[in-house]
């Protein structure tokens, strides 16, 4: 009984003391940040009049170690202090709340103490993306394939999306799901064309990125070298294009069936190798304009080029200014002058397609002070067939305001023996951040003997962006009258128009628009065939779905009818679908309306079609074309009904091209034509001059060591060549240009390296061209890791070894514990460097950076030495001691 009093005794004080030991985390709202060494701040207080020895231990989360071994504690009677916990947080701790348990003990060892406490390990995000390995060249039609390391140095999961360069594909998974502090080998890789012609250096890019996220992209790009299989060479001689065509046509109209033939020849191409000297010629005859509704009108022209000078001979569309002669089709000469800012020039023509004027004469100076801005004064002389000359005068130019707004303006003055008149114009546009503005008015009074004549025209466009998917849009039209158009072309109805809209990009290819407004359509011509006015609201959908377009539209109006006096209500309802894949394409058109503007009140109408294009094997392309009817807005123009198109390459420079239509001729509502053409088709590179002369290409390739030299087969393009005993090889009559030197698998040693990079780029230019080379034997390296860790579990981690000399770079992932090589190396300097790729914190690589100098036929042994490591913190001062003022912890 007396024993058990007496262990009672001792006991009982050392249980009540550690129940009332307090130990406070003072920095537990702290955010704790992976890979670094972070303090952890308690503060212990004995409350007790008896000093004690305690020693803290902490019991830290998987993977997380201590800087520093714990150490003893003596804490006087009603002291506090301070007691420091050095932690290691690996890179890849999880962001969070993680536990920490601290338990302190006395000297007997008997537990005083025992507490979790909560720490917060702060979010790290963290990508790098770097090359491993990449080929220098490859053949063409070869696949060029590119290895890259991603990893994640950050301690949450990231979802990590791979953007690649053109033409650059991936290999597996995008996005990639990647934990904290693990990696993925990334291969991206590109095609090659079989039978490119020249050499090419291919950029394969990928750059790795967080959606969403504040992280910024990374990414890595290598360039290859593709060598040509079937090179074409640059030509000697300087080419100019010429085609020349021969065609045979017919034409079916109201019972009267004629044919004939029709020639061509034409030709556009450069002088000199500068290209500034440009050529440019064509004769297409007779004319048998009248024989197809489609069918092309003799013409006959030869224009030539320069940077300070143009001349033209023969037909064209002449012009001399926007309101004086906008475009007038003729025969005749136009001749420009450029001196540094000052331009002079000016033409003579003889209409072809308006008899109501037989010449024109016009002359101008124009002053460019720079790209965008200018002025411009003419004059032009009309003779008529009244006997009667037009003198106009005319003052235009244009300029660049903050290049923002671009401003165009004209203003002429035209006189004759009779009448006197005047025009102008002003067109305007601007561009801002998220607004648009342009607008163009015309003005002719009169007696202006102009292209116009007594007319207004006013156009005018508005879009403004107010959010990035959400647009509104507004735009006035009204057309120009009296304006003396040729008469090969028909006059389209008089339009004029408002409307304002909204659009929403409800995705990147889909569309919604609403629009709503007034128009107005008159036929010009005498016996008119529809005026009508409308108020009108047209919905609009639009939307991309991999390869197929869809296009649809509803169209509602109260529509006026000028022409019999009538009011009624018109709607129309169109589809548009189409697929394009690998130039073949197909698209649908459908049509169906209920309209009030023609001579018959609600005619229903249902327009239908679609397009066929294919690309059939390698030489035949086919295009096929049917619309059942036109709307009578489009009668002014010739229409095509049917039509089948088919062209077969007979050889790369020659095609025959056959083609019929069923048609719709110029104002013609029901007589419809049939034509055809049979058309061959010769493309001729005529050489006009000698540009280049050929070279030859020598050299030697000597032995460094105990190499062979003499047998070995090298390749310059399409090429070939063998060394003699001496190792000398010659190529004779190679053309100027860009190669690839090569040597023939098969004629080197097993271990027989050059010493420079083989396959060479080399450039072939006139006359001699030299290169020496050697062959000596390839030296490797056998290297070993010596991990001082006997931790099983963290055995599994890999390092990347670089071998660096002046022009190579040779990487390989390596496991930690197991040997590598690099193997066929050129003897010399080389640099072996090794990187971390996410290795442990806890290991430290000894040897990450050593010089090698390999001799020929030589294998060198190298160690890398990596151990594991403990922190150790040193103190400047003795640990800090915490004390209270006992008097004011009496009031």
């Amino acid at each position: 009984m007396d024993k058990i009093i007496i262990i009672l005794f001792f006991i009982i004080p050392y249980v009540s003391q550690a129940q009332k030991l307090t130990v406070d985390l003072v920095n537990q709202k702290e955010f704790l940040s992976p890979g670094k060494v972070q303090t952890l701040v308690f503060k212990i207080t004995n409350p007790f009049p008896k000093d004690i020895l305690i020693t803290p231990k902490s019991t830290l989360p998987k993977g997380w170690v201590l800087a520093a071994a714990p150490y003893d504690l003596n804490l006087a009677a009603n002291e506090t202090k301070i007691y420091l916990v050095p932690i290691q947080i690996p890179i890849n701790a999880s962001k969070g709340e993680d536990k920490i348990n601290l338990v302190i003990n006395d000297k007997t060892n008997t537990v005083l103490y025992s507490q979790d406490f909560v720490v917060t390990v702060n979010q790290v995000q963290l990508i790098t993306l770097d090359l491993i390995s990449a080929p220098s060249y490859v053949k063409a039609g070869d696949t060029i394939n590119s290895f890259f390391m991603l990893k994640n140095e950050g301690n949450v999961t990231e979802n990590i999306f791979i953007e690649n360069s053109a033409r650059t594909f991936i290999k597996g998974d995008n996005p990639i799901v990647l934990l904290p502090g693990t990696s993925t080998i990334i291969n991206a890789y590109q095609s090659t064309e079989l039978r490119q012609p020249k050499p090419s250096q291919n950029l394969i890019k990928i750059t790795a990125s967080v959606k969403k996220d504040s992280i910024q992209p990374v990414f890595a790009s290598h360039i290859t070298n593709v060598i040509p299989v079937f090179p074409v060479n640059d030509d000697v001689w300087l080419r100019f294009p010429v085609r020349i065509a021969a065609t045979f046509l017919g034409r079916q109209e109201m019972n009267d069936f004629k044919t004939g033939f029709q020639g061509e020849i034409y030709g556009r191409g450069a002088l000199n190798e500068e290209n500034t000297k440009l050529l440019e010629f064509r004769a297409i005859g007779p004319d048998r304009f009248g024989l197809t509704v489609f069918s092309q009108y003799e013409e006959y022209f030869i224009n030539y080029k320069s940077n300070n000078f143009y001349a033209h001979l023969g037909d064209k569309v002449y012009s001399s200014s926007f309101l004086t002669e906008f475009s007038r089709y003729g025969r005749g000469v136009e001749l420009i002058q450029k001196f540094n800012k000052l331009e002079i020039g000016g033409f003579y023509n003889k209409p072809r397609f308006f008899k109501y004027i037989k010449e024109e004469v016009n002359v101008y100076a124009k002053v460019n002070f720079n790209a965008k801005n200018n002025i411009r004064y003419g004059y032009l002389l009309k003779r008529k067939d009244t006997n009667q000359d037009d003198h106009l005068h005319y003052v235009a130019g244009e300029g660049n305001v903050f290049n923002k707004i671009g401003i165009q303006g004209e203003y002429a003055l035209s006189s004759n023996n009779q009448t006197k008149g005047n025009a102008w114009q002003l067109q305007a546009q601007s561009y801002f951040k998220k607004l648009d503005l342009n607008a163009s008015y015309i003005y002719a009074s009169p007696h202006f003997s102009g292209y116009y004549t007594n007319t207004q025209f006013f156009t005018a466009n508005v879009n403004y962006r107010i959010l990035p998917k959400l647009s509104l849009s507004s735009n006035y039209q009204k057309d120009a009258r009296n304006f003396e158009r040729d008469t090969l072309y028909g006059a389209a109805p008089y339009r004029e128009a408002f409307q304002v809209g909204i659009r929403y990009n409800y995705l990147k290819k889909g569309a919604i628009s609403l629009f709503s407004g007034t128009q107005e359509y008159e036929d010009r011509m005498e016996n008119k065939q529809f005026f009508y006015k409308e108020k009108f609201n047209r919905i609009e959908l639009s939307q991309d779905i991999h390869k197929i377009s869809i296009n649809l539209q509803m169209f509602f109006a109260e529509t006026t009818n000028y022409l019999i006096n009538s009011t009624g209500k018109s709607s129309l309802y169109t589809t548009n679908v189409s697929y394009n894949d690998k130039g073949n394409s197909i698209s649908l058109y459908g049509s169906y309306s209920t309209v009030n503007r023609y001579a018959t009140k609600d005619e229903k109408l249902f327009l239908y079609g679609g397009r066929i294009n294919a690309h059939i094997y390698n030489r035949w392309d086919a295009s096929l074309f049917y619309q059942n009817t036109y709307y009578l807005e489009d009668y002014y123009t010739d229409r095509n009904l049917l039509e089948l198109a088919l062209n077969y390459r007979v050889a790369p420079n020659q095609q025959i091209n056959m083609l019929s239509r069923y048609a719709l001729a110029q104002h013609q509502l029901d007589n419809k034509d049939f034509a055809f053409s049979v058309r061959y088709v010769l493309d001729i590179n005529a050489p006009i001059k000698k540009i280049k002369e050929y070279g030859f290409f020598e050299g030697n390739i000597s032995t460094l060591g105990s190499a062979q030299t003499e047998g070995i087969k090298l390749h310059l393009g399409p090429y070939s060549a063998i060394t003699d005993a001496k190792g000398h090889f010659l190529f004779k009559n190679v053309k100027p240009d860009t190669y690839f030197l090569e040597i023939e698998e098969g004629t080197l040693g097993v271990k027989d390296i050059t010493d420079i990079d083989i396959p060479a780029k080399i450039t072939i230019v006139e006359g001699a061209n030299y290169f020496d080379f050697g062959i000596t034997k390839a030296s490797g390296i056998k290297g070993i890791m010596m991990l001082d860790d006997k931790d099983a579990d963290n055995k599994q981690q890999s390092v990347i070894v670089e071998m660096t000399s002046d022009n190579q770079v040779f990487r390989k992932v390596c496991n930690i514990t197991k040997p590598f090589d690099f193997t066929y190396l050129r003897p010399g300097d080389w640099k072996l460097k090794v990187y971390r790729n996410g290795l442990d914190g806890k290991y430290k690589i000894h040897t990450d950076d050593l010089n090698l100098t390999l001799t020929s036929n030589e294998e060198k042994q190298v160690e890398i030495k990596i151990s594991k490591t403990e922190k150790e913190i040193k103190y400047l001062q003795k640990p800090m001691r915490v004390g209270f003022n006992s008097s004011k912890e009496k009031k």
